[in-house]
């Protein structure tokens, strides 16, 4: 057996602070072959990063490190010196990180931070480097990849930034490619793409990956083996899929537990989740016998809505309605919407036309303009809970003033109702006395959401509020959430691109593509179908199988290109003559069951 590409042995890291040392990876050992792609899985604050780190020889100057052996191509990299360790990074070692956007200088174009990358560590002429670049892009599945070249970060998606990102690590063809969750904030399609850009490298160019992420099913479907960690320690490691399909450890049998599937439901049972130190698994709960249909009650309806930032239009003609008591799922990639749609809802931002109503009766459309009861009626929680709670202000604070303001109660009835907004959300009363930053992401968005109930809305839209978190908090919010809707009858307006979370809270779902809701029916309808061809992309990048079901490269150009017919027209295998020519009525193929597809529409 030829020697590993990377070899580390008895790793341990910890970090010096004011009140001793804290330990943060403990007597790990991985290695990985030519051409091999290890997993590395676990919550946050595993000890991931703190492995990734001290392999790149990043870690700050307060970490200590230990290892009996930390090789790259049998070279020991602690008695590398300061010029070797440049050579090294940059020849044979690149890194990858979650936020695309951060690691891109916003001053320069894609092609120049590409070329200066090249022409570092290689002798060769501007020109020469161009050609390269352009190349380069092509290998990470770009389209037009010299008009690319030329555009700065800001113009281009996160999918596009993320696989800018992956051609400057790839510019000098690295022998080890180190991957810290690179699509957390991505859509299905595009992790899909990322996937199989990753397969690419490791058939074409033998090169290794060392892949660190909390998503269990992007390890599953794109690394041969994984370790999973646990409190800084590799509790099992194996073939990614006997570990995934048959694990031994119970932390890792807690962790595949809380992945809701492509075919579970809330009407299946809760999820697994955090329960204190430990993961446990809930028992299903038993719903209710729904009895005979009531009338059915429209919490919120969007007649027309349409909108446009500058010259680029966001938002076209959507009509949809939501049930009382309903959480209406809305996915597609970034950029189609979603969060622009949220915020109409909300009051947060004005359409160009059409109008919001709430029970029935039209609403203002800014939230200054509302009333005090519409203004409770809906509330919102966020992607990043940090956005949402003042790091300043103690929790209790924060809960307070909704409750004075919207709630309307007396500051001695406060104290009682925060305390009870904490249990609600399994928070500890003494979280009352803490600051945001003390506590951890889960307990941040736990607090986000007993924010967003304090004043007993009607409505909450929750815009990707779990797509930063791990697993299992994933698993405890959701079930919360699920709670809280039984409790008060709330209707949500639930925005995810991470489909298995869809598919487990949604009643009912809507589709956007650029703007356009192409398909909305129940979440059993839109998972079985039949299906608009794009939503059959989202679903099949969302698939339980190993590597990635799309092969065909798709139009990911940064500027649309000009088409006064259907707008999926481009990227559509199934396009017709008439899809150019005029945009697609929503046709129903089923009672709620709306696509807007020309094949459809001709019964096709």
């Amino acid at each position: 057996m030829s020697s590993p590409v990377l070899n580390v042995e008895q790793l341990s890291v910890a970090y010096d602070g004011r009140n001793g040392s804290h330990p943060a990876v403990s007597g790990v050992s991985l290695h990985i072959g030519e051409g091999e792609a290890l997993g590395l899985v676990g919550e946050s604050g595993s000890g991931k990063s703190s492995v990734a780190l001290a392999i790149l020889r990043y870690l700050p100057k307060n970490a200590r490190v230990a290892a009996s052996a930390l090789e790259f191509q049998g070279r020991e990299i602690r008695d590398l010196s300061a010029e070797q360790l440049r050579q090294l990074r940059g020849d044979h070692i690149a890194a990858v990180y979650q936020h695309p956007g951060a690691a891109l200088n916003p001053s320069m174009t894609i092609g120049r931070q590409i070329t200066e990358t090249i022409m570092r560590h290689r002798p060769v002429r501007h020109d020469e480097a161009r050609g390269r670049a352009a190349e380069l892009l092509g290998r990470v599945r770009v389209s037009h990849p010299e008009r690319v070249l030329g555009l700065y970060p800001h113009e281009l998606s996160g999918g596009m930034q993320q696989r800018a990102n992956i051609a400057i690590a790839i510019a000098l063809d690295p022998s080890l490619l180190v991957l810290d969750e690179p699509t957390t904030a991505l859509d299905a399609s595009v992790q899909s793409e990322i996937i199989a850009i990753l397969q690419d490298l490791r058939r074409d160019h033998k090169t290794s990956i060392l892949l660190i992420s909390h998503d269990i099913n992007m390890i599953r479907r794109s690394c041969d083996r994984v370790a999973v960690m646990q409190s800084g320690a590799v509790v099992e490691s194996g073939v990614a899929g006997a570990v995934f399909d048959n694990p031994s450890h119970p932390y890792t049998k807690a962790l595949i537990a809380s992945i809701p599937a492509l075919n579970y439901t809330k009407r299946d049972g809760r999820l697994a989740e955090a329960d204190g130190p430990r993961l446990t698994a809930h028992p299903a709960v038993q719903t209710d016998d729904a009895g005979p249909p009531k009338k059915r009650q429209i919490a919120i309806a969007c007649k027309g809505i349409s909108h446009s930032f500058g010259s680029q239009a966001v938002l076209h003609n959507i009509d949809l309605d939501i049930g009382l008591g309903e959480t209406f799922g809305l996915i597609g990639e970034s950029g189609s919407g979603k969060s622009t749609l949220a915020r109409v809802v909300t009051g947060l931002q004005a359409p160009d036309a059409g109008s919001v109503e709430l029970f029935g009766k039209t609403v203002a459309p800014r939230v200054e303009k509302r009333n005090l009861g519409e203004r409770r009626d809906v509330q919102m929680v966020f992607q990043s809970p940090d956005r949402t709670l003042n790091p300043r202000q103690r929790i209790g604070r924060i809960l307070g003033r909704p409750l004075r303001r919207l709630a309307g109660l007396r500051r001695g009835e406060v104290k009682q109702r925060v305390s009870d907004l904490l249990a609600s959300v399994r928070l500890a009363s003494t979280t009352v006395d803490q600051k945001s930053r003390s506590l951890s992401g889960g307990q941040r968005q736990r607090a986000a959401i007993a924010r967003a109930f304090a004043g007993v809305p009607k409505i909450v839209v929750l815009d990707e509020p779990t797509s930063a978190l791990d697993v299992s908090v994933q698993a405890t919010v959701l079930n919360l959430l699920n709670d809280l809707q039984r409790d008060k009858d709330t209707t949500y307006l639930f925005i995810s691109h991470d489909l298995r979370v869809v598919r487990y809270m949604a009643d009912r779902i809507g589709v956007l593509y650029r703007g356009r809701l192409v398909e909305t029916g129940s979440s059993d309808e839109i998972f079985q179908g039949p299906n608009h061809p794009y939503t059959e992309l989202l679903l099949a990048a969302s698939c339980d199988e190993v590597g990635p079901k799309l092969s065909a490269q798709v139009d990911t150009s940064a500027a649309d290109i000009p088409n006064s017919g259907c707008s999926f027209a481009d990227r559509c295998p199934l396009v017709l003559p008439d899809c150019r020519k005029a945009e697609p009525p929503a046709t129903q193929v089923a009672a709620g069951h709306m696509i807007a597809c020309w094949r459809h529409d001709q019964g096709l």
